[in-house]
């Protein structure tokens, strides 16, 4: 039996169980595309990953390309770029040759707004690595031997033609013919040539080949990001990066909880400006070392308070006056038993004006406490508090800044008051006993106050961080007193140290350019070819700036944030940079080429980059 479908078309000899509902529903399926598999490349390469068909009746199902089709969308771009180029500039982007290559740009966007980082790595190693790779066989060429031997001006020429015709081989992508065309692709070629010009003078050190085709793709890999991260610190360490990197490695906590961070653990002056220079330009450096700041300084003001608690003033106080004032009461009420060779002793001690003045506050003393003691020469007690008396005399004259008649004055209470003492304990052993148990038991009461009395002065109560100068001053001080223990002391300067390491950290040292901080990718390739120091010797630096810094930006600009992200981490720490420093600093393999094949490398390398990036910037 014969059927008709839908569109018109005839199904013969159909068997005869086979209703036309049955054949109505296998022809429907037929025309469903199957989704493909998701886990293999073969089935969403190229095309594939924007959804075109794959094969009859196939669809892919991929929302967006992943990483590795970005890189190799970005790869085939670059490869085809110079062939497109040419048929635009031989045809003047008639024949279709303009709006092939306005197509071409169109079908690779979604590659590059899928995956940016991927996608210019792509385009760059797409660019870059058949320009490493060619270097050698070039540079074997006599006549190129031969004109790279040749001093300033034909480097100059040689490196602008080449410049020249790398900038006028990149695709005009708006669609532009005609006069139109070639006015934009005369300005490449002219930018170009103007770039080209300057790198050829670069020096011929005989890895450079791996160095700068490495460099320029370095920025989109983890493994490249570190060595790059270790390169910019070694260079922020400059000829101290050996120490530093000493330095880091050995830093641990002086204070528990207060962790240091790179510009603080180097010990070098540069490290500590790159630090502040992050800071300034990173909004996560900012973020992440403003609160290691915080947590230091809550650290550094726990661990001094920790030393001498209140409660433990308290309890050492508490202790002294239970025991002594048992002490003294046993003491005091002993009758006094003055010899006779004694009493002459007596009388002119009495004489003594600042003894006199002491009994009369004495009897005042003892009034308001609720008993009279008459002539404090006549019993113990009365003697006792003529003694606090002039404790309290000597204690008022005890001050900071004290003025010379003020500190003459109380030598004389206090000279006046061991003569006092020294007679009262040698009529009565037993207030001998509880002066010098007092004494001792009050040993440990100073130390606490006087620690205390450093944390009082030193940590401000509105920030609770600690005022280095003057933690500083009050630390000299109180150690010159030889009051504090070797224990106590110890922890004071630990906390010092750890103060002055972070006072060192903000102030050491000149500061690095922001834009050194803010573009370490791109700065990473130039610094790998030397270009900096060439451009500056040839004058050369402004205009070749202002020409790339658009491109670099394309280029790298995810890359950059990437990177000042990772080095805020690494600032923070000390372990992680000496590693980052250490990986950096191992020599790479010179590869055997000439010193011409060298130049070339250079040359071709960075054009091609450059070329890779400003193609992504047109697209």
């Amino acid at each position: 039996m014969d059927v008709k479908m839908p569109d018109g078309t005839i199904v013969t000899n159909v068997p005869d169980n086979v209703t036309q509902a049955d054949l109505l529903a296998r022809y429907s399926a037929s025309q469903t595309p199957t989704p493909a598999s998701s886990n293999q490349f073969a089935e969403t390469g190229g095309g594939a990953a924007m959804g075109r068909p794959i094969n009859r009746g196939q669809l892919n199902i991929q929302a967006e390309p992943r990483p590795l089709e970005s890189v190799l969308a970005g790869a085939t771009k670059s490869f085809v770029d110079p062939a497109v180029a040419t048929a635009q500039l031989l045809t003047g982007g008639n024949l279709g040759t303009s709006e092939f290559a306005k197509n071409l740009a169109q079908q690779t966007k979604p590659y590059e707004e899928a995956n940016p980082a991927s996608y210019i790595g792509g385009r760059i190693g797409g660019s870059v690595l058949p320009a490493v790779g060619m270097a050698k066989g070039i540079g074997m060429i006599p006549s190129f031997a031969k004109v790279s031997s040749l001093k300033t001006a034909t480097p100059y020429l040689q490196g602008a033609a080449i410049g020249s015709v790398t900038g006028a081989l990149t695709p005009e992508e708006t669609g532009k013919t005609g006069q139109s065309l070639y006015g934009e692709q005369l300005k490449q070629s002219g930018i170009g040539a103007a770039l080209g010009a300057p790198l050829a003078l670069l020096g011929g050190a005989a890895h450079t080949i791996e160095k700068a085709g490495k460099a320029v793709i370095e920025p989109f890999s983890k493994g490249g990001q570190n060595e790059i991260l270790g390169r910019a610190l070694r260079q922020f360490a400059g000829n101290d990066a050996e120490t530093a990197i000493r330095n880091l490695r050995a830093a641990k906590q002086g204070v528990p909880g207060s962790m240091p961070t790179v510009g603080e653990a180097a010990g070098v002056p540069s490290l500590a400006a790159a630090q502040r220079a992050a800071m300034a330009t990173s909004p996560e450096a900012t973020n992440a070392l403003a609160n290691r700041q915080m947590m230091q300084g809550q650290a550094r003001t726990e661990a001094l308070r920790s030393i001498a608690p209140e409660s433990r003033v308290a309890k050492y106080s508490d202790l002294r006056e239970r025991v002594a004032n048992d002490l003294y009461e046993n003491a005091l009420s002993v009758k006094m038993n003055i010899p006779a060779e004694m009493q002459k002793d007596v009388a002119e001690l009495i004489k003594t004006p600042a003894i006199k003045s002491a009994m009369d506050q004495a009897r005042v003393n003892a009034a308001n406490k609720g008993f009279d003691i008459a002539n404090p020469t006549g019993s113990m007690r009365g003697l006792h508090e003529t003694k606090m008396a002039l404790d309290d005399q000597i204690a008022r004259l005890n001050v900071p800044n004290a003025s010379s008649a003020e500190k003459a004055k109380m030598g004389g209470l206090i000279a006046s008051k061991d003569r006092l003492l020294g007679f009262i304990e040698e009529i009565n052993p037993a207030y001998k006993k509880a002066s010098s148990v007092y004494a001792r038991l009050s040993k440990p009461v100073n130390q606490l106050e006087s620690i205390e009395s450093i944390a009082g002065k030193s940590v401000s109560p509105a920030a609770e961080t600690i005022y280095p100068a003057r933690f500083a001053s009050e630390l000299a001080k109180i150690e010159k007193e030889g009051i504090l223990s070797t224990q106590q002391i110890s922890r004071l300067k630990a906390i010092n140290e750890d103060v002055q390491r972070s006072v060192f950290a903000q102030n050491a040292g000149r500061g690095v350019g922001s834009d050194t901080m803010q573009k370490l990718a791109y700065g990473n390739m130039l610094n790998q070819i030397n270009l900096p120091t060439l451009l500056r010797r040839h004058g050369l630096s402004a205009t070749v700036g202002n020409i790339a810094a658009r491109g670099s930006d394309v280029g790298y600009g995810r890359a950059n944030k990437e990177l000042a992200v990772k080095l805020s981490e690494a600032l923070l720490d000390p372990q992680k940079a000496a590693a980052l420093m250490k990986l950096a600093g191992k020599d790479m393999k010179a590869s055997v080429v000439s010193p011409e094949q060298a130049n070339l490398a250079k040359l071709l390398v960075l054009r091609n980059a450059q070329n890779a990036i400003k193609g992504a910037s047109n697209e």
